[in-house]
C-alpha cells in the first residue's frame, strides 16, 4: 500500500475557480468532484479509478493509523449509524471529510503521532 504524504488535496481550495469563470453552482459541484476522486486516486498512488484496489488500500492504511483515530472513527461510524471500525474509516475519505482525514493521516504516517489542533479540526468537521 502506498500513502503519498507529500501530496497536497485541491478539491476544496477556494482557487479552484476563478471570479470571471461563468459556471454555475451545478458545475462548480461537478468539478469539485472530479477534482476530489483525482486527489483520492494520487494519494494512494492509483492511476485509474478501481474501486477493489482503493478499498483494498484503505483497509491496508486503517490498520495503521487506527489506534491514533479512534475517535474520529467511532464518530464517522456513527454518522451513517453503524459501529463498524472499517466503515467508519472509509466515511473519513468521503468528499466531505478527506480534506481533514488526510492532514491527520499524513502526520500519523510521518511522524508516528497526530498533532492535537489537527484531530481537533476533523473531530469538529465531523460534529458538522
Amino acid at each position: 500500500m502506498k500513502y503519498n504524504t507529500h501530496y497536497k488535496c485541491t478539491y476544496n481550495d477556494d482557487d479552484v475557480f476563478l471570479e470571471t469563470d461563468e459556471i454555475n453552482d451545478a458545475e462548480k459541484t461537478f468539478i469539485r468532484s472530479c477534482i476530489y476522486r483525482q486527489d483520492l486516486l494520487n494519494i494512494f498512488d492509483i492511476e485509474d479509478f478501481n474501486e477493489t484496489l482503493l478499498n483494498r488500500n484503505i483497509s491496508k492504511l486503517y490498520d495503521s493509523v487506527k489506534i491514533q483515530m479512534e475517535t474520529c472513527i467511532q464518530k464517522a461510524a456513527a454518522i451513517i449509524v453503524t459501529d463498524d471500525a472499517i466503515t467508519g474509516f472509509m466515511v473519513l475519505f468521503s468528499f466531505d471529510n478527506l480534506l481533514y482525514t488526510h492532514q491527520c493521516i499524513c502526520e500519523i504516517l510521518e511522524t508516528g503521532s497526530v498533532i492535537e489542533s489537527t484531530l481537533s479540526r476533523l473531530l469538529t468537521h465531523l460534529d458538522n
